[in-house]
């Protein structure tokens, strides 16, 4: 079994569709969320969206991941906005070659 890559510890991508001749692979971004089952809290991730294209994965990986900075840590300024975009930007790069390794 393959293992999702993670990409900041809040987010993960996995393949939903393996290439087919004629159709685009389908690609899941995922966010790890808290849930209580039974009792027991633990960890899960849930599927944000579903793309064909990975530059809009990476774009809405950034708006949420940078939009959630801005909200609750305070993020001021715009070069930290935007050391922060190109941050995220490759860890999503490195990740996609990671599952594009494992799947094809």
């Amino acid at each position: 079994m393959t293992t999702k890559p993670v990409i900041d510890g809040r987010y993960a991508i996995s393949v939903k569709q393996q290439k087919q001749p004629g159709k685009p692979r389908l690609i899941a971004l995922e966010k790890f969320s808290w849930r209580e089952e039974e009792g027991v809290r633990r960890q899960v991730s849930e599927v944000m969206a579903l793309y064909s294209s990975p530059v809009l994965l990476v774009r809405d990986l950034v708006s949420d991941a940078v939009g959630y900075q801005v909200l609750r840590k305070g993020m001021e300024t715009v070069s930290s906005y935007v050391a922060e975009t190109r941050r995220l930007a490759e860890l999503a790069e490195m990740a996609l070659a990671e599952l594009r390794a494992a799947h094809d």
